[in-house]
């Protein structure tokens, strides 16, 4: 539990030393949900909605508050075995959701997923490259880019019930002429709770970083809320 602890301090500490210009404060409700097909093939449905509410600097909820993103996702995984896993993903995503100056996106993944343990600490790595469609509202064109993501999360056991969890994301971008290469990080840590054998709760704190400019990021902190849900559809087969 305190190793969890420390690696989310100090990585708060890495992100926030950067040089930063906006600071918001909201709220990111989830939902996360995957099932087994089969010993091999899985399927996952993941939405989420972020909602920026207050300028941390000077705050006034009634002029801030903002539907910044809506994303859903639906994927399919295969697993070569219980610690590898591969995944393709349809993404569909809503820049400044319910206004004028929305913008569309459209995306695919594709991934890979390595999990183990070190002691009752579980670690997992993910690789995934994104192909992106992103609408230009000027153009009315939508150019392909690409980037590239790493992941690293851990979960640590607290009781029978109750578990630690914290990731760090970073972004990079790899298409051409890009403005900026390292382009975006999300941290996070929460405590989850499970509340059957088929449903946990997960409530903590995301922080995600936009770099928008050379020295610029836009700084967003959410209190996120995720209910998780599994089902296994091999066992109504057998």
């Amino acid at each position: 539990m305190k190793l969890g602890f420390k690696f989310i301090i100090l990585l708060f500490l890495s992100l926030t030393a950067k040089p930063q210009s906006q600071y918001y404060g909201g709220a990111f409700p989830t939902i996360d949900h995957s099932g087994d097909i089969n010993n091999k093939l899985g399927y996952g449905l993941y939405y989420f909605g972020a909602f920026p509410l207050a300028n941390l600097n000077k705050p006034n909820i009634s002029k801030d508050a903002n539907f910044l993103l809506l994303y859903s996702e639906q994927s399919l995984s295969y697993k070569p075995s219980d610690k590898f896993i591969l995944t393709g993903s349809y993404v569909y995503q809503r820049t400044n959701a319910v206004y004028d100056n929305y913008v569309n996106e459209n995306r695919f993944y594709v991934q890979a997923k390595y999990k183990h343990a070190i002691k009752n600490i579980k670690l997992t790595h993910r690789l995934r490259f994104d192909g992106r469609f992103i609408q230009n509202r000027v153009t009315n064109e939508t150019p392909f880019t690409n980037r590239i993501r790493y992941l690293i999360g851990i979960e640590v056991p607290i009781n029978e019930k109750s578990y630690f969890t914290a990731y760090e994301e970073a972004f990079f971008n790899t298409f051409k002429n890009a403005n900026v290469i390292y382009a975006e990080n999300w941290a996070y840590a929460a405590i989850g709770r499970k509340l059957n054998a088929n449903n946990k709760i997960e409530a903590g704190v995301l922080y995600i970083t936009w770099n928008t400019g050379v020295s610029n990021w836009f700084n967003q902190y959410y209190f996120q809320v995720t209910w998780i849900s599994h089902l296994d559809f091999r066992k109504e087969k057998e």
